[in-house]
């Protein structure tokens, strides 16, 4: 029996595919610990796993990419002492992406890692970097933006990185190092999404697949769906179901009543971040609800994009309308159009009351595009694919006698104050226009 330790740092959507993971390791024999917020514990210990909590919480309002920044910076050296006291009896590092000084635990303990990923932040020609932009740069300039933005989003945290290898016992290895010796010994990573959303790029490496989603098996043993949920779904035809998860935007509340308002239909309005309400005996407005029993129920998914939600979504086979806000929203509502499973996005900064009615009355026309891409998830085993991956990494480790990672000569650490290479000044952190120009990826 093996001990894999999960890490990962976010919200809801960043823990429940790897609770779901993790709980099917553990019926495989093996005993998981989740390293993640003490708000979120609760979703590993439904699973059945262990838990051991990073000293950060980001709080209440909507968690913008630099608020997630900012607060981990001032936390990260305890992130990885975290890390670190959660792996002292693990075989195995599983890490999102924000769980990376796992990396650097790994290579003091001397036991294997690995990453699991929920977005595809690999280098590609195919599409540019999702957290940036969904305009293609070309083939070399998304290849080149994506390998500096993953650069850029590790320089705030170098300092304390440097620091915390220092008392691991480290040599120094800095960013863009780190990131150059993980692709020299292939470190793997398996990707949680389908590939039948995102098609695997042809020059993507093989060691790094896309193996389906790991879907939350957790929330249907976890009560199901409120009474009054059932009650009112039971009572009608399916509504619609607006939410915009941990995004909020002034007005929302408004924008939202006065476009059910017009549209004079059923719905399910669900609070989250933004406090969302509506007005009238045909709209019922709720808290956490399990997505996967409540959306096949429905008739359209207003959302805001995040990768969980808009996976439930897809797997429901109802036509979404998604409000994307920011990271990498935009991406997967530029993907839920270009499947013909959803009308085009609106930006949730351009959301009236007016668009909003116009895509939810259009969303009909795309139930055969939802339906179909359905069919596709519903013959995938994105789990049971993820675990075949996670034994080829421990069977390596094991054959190879050790998984010691021996530092690069010259390693170095980015600079204080150091960005992107060559950034230049008015330019995002890629050092490239956040729109250039070039078709959207489809």
């Amino acid at each position: 029996m093996a001990h894999v330790v999960i890490v990962t740092i976010g919200t809801r959507g960043d823990v429940v595919p790897y609770a779901s993971l993790g709980a099917a390791l553990t019926a495989a024999g093996d005993r998981v610990t989740v390293v993640t917020h003490a708000s979120l514990r609760a979703y590993a210990e439904e699973a059945g796993l262990g838990f051991a909590a990073v000293p950060v919480e980001f709080g209440a309002g909507p968690l913008t990419s630099v608020r997630f920044a900012r607060t981990l910076a001032g936390r990260w050296l305890d992130v990885g002492r975290a890390i670190a006291a959660a792996a002292a009896d693990a075989d195995l590092l599983v890490l999102a992406p924000m769980g990376t000084l796992g990396y650097h635990v790994a290579e003091a303990r001397r036991i294997p890692s690995m990453g699991a990923f929920l977005q595809p932040l690999e280098p590609t020609r195919a599409f540019p970097p999702p957290l940036v932009t969904t305009r293609s740069l070309g083939g070399r300039g998304n290849r080149v933006a994506a390998r500096l933005f993953r650069v850029a989003g590790q320089v705030p945290f170098a300092r304390a990185t440097a620091k915390f290898r220092r008392e691991l016992g480290l040599p120094p290895l800095g960013v863009r190092a780190t990131f150059r010796r993980m692709e020299e010994e292939r470190w793997p990573v398996v990707h949680g999404f389908s590939p039948s959303v995102v098609p695997p790029p042809e020059d993507w490496p093989a060691h790094r697949p896309i193996t389906g989603y790991w879907w939350p098996a957790i929330e249907g043993e976890a009560g199901g769906l409120s009474s009054r949920v059932r009650a009112f779904l039971d009572d009608g035809e399916p509504p619609i179901f607006v939410s915009f998860g941990s995004m909020s935007w002034p007005g929302l509340t408004a924008i939202v009543g006065a476009a059910l308002a017009r549209l004079g239909r059923r719905a399910v309005v669900q609070r989250g971040t933004a406090d969302l309400s509506a007005d009238g005996a045909n709209v019922l407005v709720v808290d956490a609800e399990p997505h996967a029993e409540l959306f096949p129920r429905m008739a359209v998914v207003v959302h805001h994009g995040g990768a969980g939600t808009t996976a439930a979504a897809l797997r429901a086979g109802v036509p979404s309308v998604v409000t994307p806000c920011t990271a990498d929203q935009p991406f997967w509502a530029a993907r839920v159009a270009a499947l013909g499973a959803g009308p085009p996005p609106i930006p949730l900064r351009r959301l009236t009351a007016g668009r909003l009615v116009a895509a939810i009355e259009a969303a009909a026309g795309y139930r055969p595009g939802a339906e179909a891409i359905a069919r596709r998830l519903a013959s995938e085993d994105g789990i049971g694919a993820a675990i075949t991956e996670i034994r080829k990494r421990t069977a390596a480790a094991r054959n190879s006698g050790a998984a010691e990672q021996p530092p690069i000569s010259g390693a170095s650490e980015s600079p204080p104050g150091a960005g992107a290479a060559g950034a230049p000044p008015g330019s995002d952190a890629t050092g490239l226009p956040p729109e250039a120009g070039g078709k959207r990826f489809r």
